[in-house]
């Protein structure tokens, strides 16, 4: 579906050809970046009118069919052929870069979810020598695991703590590998030996632990600890996996709220002086996750010393 589903003509970031409508079609829409050349978006349309979409750039795009009917469905993907059915939840449609896209829909609203690819960033998903590209096309095909992850991310495109901008930037970096693993059109024969699990060197593991501890109380992106080590965010997260035993936003979470008990413990602040300070954007936000962790509230906490 697209930005080609907007109203209005996309932000640059995200190079998507778009036809808008004269009625207000779009009702809702959410975008991110997620780092390493990726992109997201969350979207509800309503079509009810006969609508046409139009895909065609350098970038890799992944729709997700999330929810909603639609009476007609007609796709087309350049070299793979035409299609005509209507999209259920969890249908996906993979263009490889390069390709042209075209659909034609009508129905109610609709919601689904976007993910644009640089495929510079995934040496996998470059393209061939030949001028191809090693992704293959695909067209009302369903992937659990690709549906899951893109109704997860779409949930947390409306949250706007750190946390949830790290599992997002995860969770795109684990989308990615499916698709190159999964729905690469060279996948399946032989695949390379695995290179060993980077790890973060005693130098970069300092560097990292001594930011997060005195940025506990402010956003704390992966971008930064990536910057921090010289890593991609994809290995940062591998290494920094196997040389913590959690990942980055279990180490963070659990930091801000050892900070948490310690200050509980050690001083009189009010909670909400305490839940800023450590990073929690509300009173309620650190209780909600302060119960979830310990089974009791910060204040039930304090009182039992």
């Amino acid at each position: 579906m697209s930005d080609a589903l907007s109203v209005s003509p996309p932000p640059p970031a995200i190079p998507v050809v778009s036809h808008p409508d004269p009625g207000q079609r779009e009702l809702m829409r959410r975008e991110l970046t997620l780092g390493d050349g990726v992109q997201f978006a969350f979207a509800a349309e309503r079509i009810a009118e006969p609508t046409q979409w139009s895909v065609h750039h350098d970038r890799h795009t992944l729709i997700v069919h999330l929810d909603g009917t639609m009476r007609r469905l007609e796709t087309r993907i350049e070299g793979v052929g035409r299609l005509r059915a209507p999209a259920a939840a969890g249908d996906l449609w993979l263009i490889p870069a390069g390709r042209r896209y075209q659909g034609e829909a009508r129905g109610g609203e609709i919601a689904y979810a976007e993910l644009t690819i640089d495929p510079a960033r995934y040496p996998g998903l470059r393209d061939t020598p030949a001028g191809g590209t090693d992704l293959a096309a695909r067209m009302k095909h369903h992937d659990p695991l690709v549906h899951a992850l893109a109704a997860r991310l779409a949930q947390l495109s409306s949250e706007s703590d750190d946390l949830a901008a790290m599992l997002c930037d995860a969770l795109s970096q684990s989308l990615c590998l499916h698709l190159l693993r999964e729905h690469g059109a060279a996948a399946a024969p032989s695949r390379p030996p695995r290179e060993p699990s980077p790890r973060l060197s005693e130098p970069q593991r300092r560097r990292v632990e001594d930011y997060i501890a005195s940025h506990l109380d402010q956003p704390i992106r992966l971008a930064a600890l990536a910057a921090l080590t010289g890593l991609s965010t994809h290995r940062l997260l591998i290494a920094f996996r196997a040389s913590f035993g959690a990942t980055p936003i279990q180490y963070v979470l659990a930091q801000r709220l050892q900070r948490v008990c310690l200050r509980l413990r050690r001083g009189d602040d009010d909670i909400t002086t305490i839940a800023i300070g450590s990073g929690f954007s509300s009173h309620s936000h650190l209780s909600a996750v302060f119960k979830r962790q310990y089974g009791i509230t910060p204040s039930e906490y304090r009182q039992r010393g």
